[in-house]
Formats: C-alpha cells, structure tokens, sequence
C-alpha cells in the first residue's frame, strides 16, 4: 500500500531572506531601552583618561625609573657645588692646559665613619688662592660610590699649632659668610694632615695624611 509523504512547504530565498531580517530588526526593537555607554573622548593636551577606557600602556622612561620598573632609582651622587661661580670646567681646563704651573696635588683615603673610606683629591692654585677638592666615598649604604666635588677659595690661618709648632694651617673657605669647609695642616713639602672643624689637631693613629703627587 503505498502511503502519501507528509506535506512539506517550500519557500523562495527571497521570501526565506525577508524573514530573516524581519527577525534581526524584531530582536533589536525588543532590546533594552538604555543607550550604550559612550566613548570616552581624548582630551585635546595631555595624556588620555586613567579609567577604563584610554589607559596608557606604556609608561615613559623616567617614570619607569622612579616606579622602580626600569633601572633602581638612585639620588644623584655625584654632585658639585661652586663657591666662586666660575664654574668647574673652567678651572680644571686651566689646570691641564698648564695655565697653573704651580699648582700642588695632594690625595689619600681618609677615614669614614659609615663607609669604607673617603678617597680625597686636593688641587691648590697657590696664584689665585682657589682649590678644588673632591671627595669620593666609598662602599655607601645602597652600594656603589657617591662623589662630592667642591670648588672654592683657601687661605692660610693665623696662629701656631700648638701639636706642631712649625707647621702651617690651610684653610678651605665654604659660602662667603658660611664657616671653613676643612682645615689641613701642612706637616712638610709632601704632607697635609686633616684637623677637626675647628682647626684642632686630632689625636689619633687613623690615616688623616694626604701626599702630594706630581698629578692626578
């Protein structure tokens, strides 16, 4: 017996596309009805907005440092103060150009009470009465070195020095109504020995000599 195939419709792809798309535009008509947020506008300088949307990626170098993403970040340490206002290029260009024939060299590593020693240089210009002395300690707290440069005037102090008679005091002049920055004792020719601020000897066996040498 022969049974009769259940009755299937046919539809056109015209007919099939226009139901279609009449479904698409039921679906966005029975949406919500609050609009989507909006964009965030860049602002006309500056950098773009830090929520959501907009956030930089990329951090510029210098704040890399200081946010420690980079390098370590570490104060400067190799500073250089000037009391004469001449700048330090100047004098140092002099001195090796040979414009300061004269000039006395002495150095030596002096005592430091919280790192391993500060490693001293001292140019005297015995014309116009300017040093240069650069201070460098060593082994800092955080590690490496930390480098102190001053450039100033120097002159000899009046009076004897009761723990050697015979030797003559140098004094390293600071700001203009500020007190001494070092006083030394010059021993001989080829040795200058540390005092304390106040022009005093200092009685101890610690290594506060400097020697001369012919340069640096």
């Amino acid at each position: 017996m022969h049974c009769p195939l259940p009755y299937r419709p046919r539809f056109s792809p015209f007919l099939l596309t226009l139901v279609l798309v009449g479904l698409g535009l039921g679906s966005v008509a029975c949406g919500s009805d609050e609009a989507p947020p909006p964009v965030p506008a860049l602002p006309e300088d500056g950098p773009p907005p830090t929520g959501g949307a907009g956030v930089p990626d990329v951090v510029a170098p210098e704040r890399e440092e200081a946010m420690g993403m980079g390098e370590a970040y570490r104060p400067e340490r190799d500073q250089v103060t000037d009391h004469l206002g001449v700048g330090l290029e100047a004098v140092t260009a002099e001195v090796e150009e040979g414009s300061h024939p004269d000039a006395l060299f002495f150095q030596g590593v002096l005592p430091c009470a919280d790192c391993a020693g500060i490693r001293t240089k001292l140019t005297l210009l015995p014309g116009p009465r300017v040093y240069v002395l650069r201070e460098t300690y060593l082994g800092v707290a955080g590690g490496g070195d930390a480098t102190f440069t001053i450039l100033g005037r120097w002159g000899e102090e009046p009076g004897v020095l009761e723990a050697v008679p015979t030797a003559a005091v140098i004094r390293l002049d600071g700001e203009a109504e500020g007190p001494p920055r070092a006083y030394l004792a010059r021993l001989d020719r080829d040795t200058l020995r540390l005092l304390d601020r106040e022009g005093l000897w200092i009685d101890s066996d610690l290594p506060y000599e400097l020697r001369r040498v012919e340069e640096f």
